[in-house]
């Protein structure tokens, strides 16, 4: 059995040792898996990034040092990345302006930007805690999808080059205009993320679509709405704010009580009438 005061001792001697170990070989503690990027009709994109965390590291790293690397490595114009999601598994972020959609003959072509996962690297190594952390921003797999549901799939790629696509025949597709209060809502049609409100978004094709509007702090919306060709349908709505249930007045189980002593009242009173 070890003496009692040993323990700090062993302990204390434990952490310097931890910290040793640190400070000599930082840790790899952080690993790309996947970044899926899908392209709305107005250029804006939604990025799914899905990443490891391991090692002793896992419970210590600062989510928001890691918030902070992933965005300057996925920034690709002025504005910033906007983080919709974030935890220890994978981050979900609002790419503004990651294509530019140009109308030419045959349909509407986009470029998108190219995007240096090594920009997040070396913000990393700037950082204070480059001495106990290592990383790899470069994705092992990275998907880009554009409207009318092409992709283009780049494996361990650390620079993600610039993609040119053309959408050909949206001459005969129909519009989109959405408005909503808030603004700023994101917008999906049949599950595909366009964009955010307000805003007119071209290119869809013609038929039936279920929309869905999403926002912090509100509750989601669904809408189905028919876009006929060469015309602009038209979408409004006011999100409702999301609250949390109101629970029911009175205590718990003082319902069954109530009635009971309802119940034995009216015995007593039909008793006293039939002695009377």
């Amino acid at each position: 059995m070890i003496p009692t005061a040993k323990i700090p001792r062993m302990a204390l001697a434990c952490a310097i040792f931890c910290l040793a170990v640190l400070l000599i070989a930082p840790a790899h503690a952080f690993t790309a898996d996947s970044l899926a990027i899908a392209v709305g009709t107005n250029g804006d994109a939604i990025a799914d990034f899905h990443y490891t965390l391991e090692g002793v590291i896992e419970n210590a790293i600062p989510l928001s040092v890691l918030q902070d690397q992933l965005i300057k490595g996925l920034a690709t114009s002025s504005d910033p990345p906007q983080v919709i999601s974030f935890n220890k598994s994978d981050a979900r972020l609002l790419l503004k302006n990651f294509a530019v959609p140009n109308t030419v003959s045959n349909g509407t072509e986009y470029q998108t930007a190219s995007m240096d996962f090594s920009k997040a690297q070396v913000a990393l190594k700037n950082s204070a805690v480059s001495t106990v952390i290592t990383a790899d921003f470069t994705p092992k797999i990275t998907t880009v999808t554009f409207p009318d549901g092409y992709s283009q799939q780049f494996t361990d790629q650390s620079t993600l080059p610039g993609i040119d696509h053309v959408i050909a025949g949206t001459s005969q597709a129909g519009s989109l205009q959405v408005n909503t209060s808030p603004e700023h809502a994101r917008i999906s049609v049949d599950g595909a993320y366009i964009g955010e409100s307000p805003g007119l978004f071209s290119g869809i094709s013609p038929g039936n679509h279920q929309i869905l509007l999403e926002a912090d702090g509100f509750v989601p919306l669904s809408r189905n709405v028919t876009v006929t060709a060469g015309q602009t349908a038209q979408l409004a709505v006011i999100l409702s704010y999301a609250t949390t249930p109101t629970p029911q007045s009175g205590a718990p189980g003082t319902g069954p009580v109530i009635v009971a002593i309802a119940l034995a009242g009216s015995c007593v009173l039909l008793l006293h009438r039939k002695m009377a």
